[in-house]
């Protein structure tokens, strides 16, 4: 008599679905989702912490959780001009170009701050996965994100290529959320 069939191994089902490198949107204060080329998803390390000696033994503890920069490449169109839209990003910050400083208009007093790059700047950094049908599987929120670097593209005579702007974000934690669960 024929064995009757078990269940079918998780990959060989229809409903098994992988997360996509390329089915995400982020969202990144007033730069358009369409602009973005990659994102780096967080990561994190921890670090040895304390170390306790006995006898010919090590024991290791850990320490501190840091979370580690992530970088994101935009695509640079002419219009929205996303790299001024960058630097406009780090001016409203709080960075004063040399050529716009005055005694009147007291740009001297300026400086960078973080709360000036979160609030009505570029808010939490968000990274969202979606699936086949558009539905978001999964939420990366990067809380307290500030630009760290940015670099322009080069010019070329050599490439066709579009032209990028690779941006370095710092941020204090990241929230993972399951959202289509």
């Amino acid at each position: 008599m024929p064995k009757k069939p078990g269940p079918l191994p998780q990959w060989q089902s229809a409903n098994i679905e992988p997360k996509r490198k390329y089915k995400f949107i982020l969202s990144m204060g007033e730069v358009p989702a369409w602009l973005v080329k990659t994102a780096g998803r967080p990561k994190l390390t921890v670090s040895e912490g304390a170390k306790h000696h006995f006898l010919a033994h090590q024991f290791k503890f850990p320490g501190r959780v840091t979370w580690t920069d992530i970088e994101i490449t935009l695509v640079d169109p002419i219009d929205p001009d996303i790299a001024f839209e960058m630097l406009r990003i780090i001016e409203k910050a709080g960075y004063v170009l040399p050529s716009q400083w005055t005694i009147d208009n007291e740009g001297y007093k300026k400086s960078l701050s973080k709360k000036n790059f979160i609030n009505d700047n570029l808010g939490n950094i968000v990274i969202k996965t979606v699936d086949s049908d558009g539905i978001e599987v999964e939420r990366w929120t990067l809380h307290n994100a500030w630009v760290k670097s940015i670099d322009y593209d080069d010019a070329s005579y050599d490439s066709e290529e579009l032209m990028q702007i690779k941006v370095g974000l710092t941020y204090d934690w990241a929230e993972l959320e399951l959202t289509g669960q």
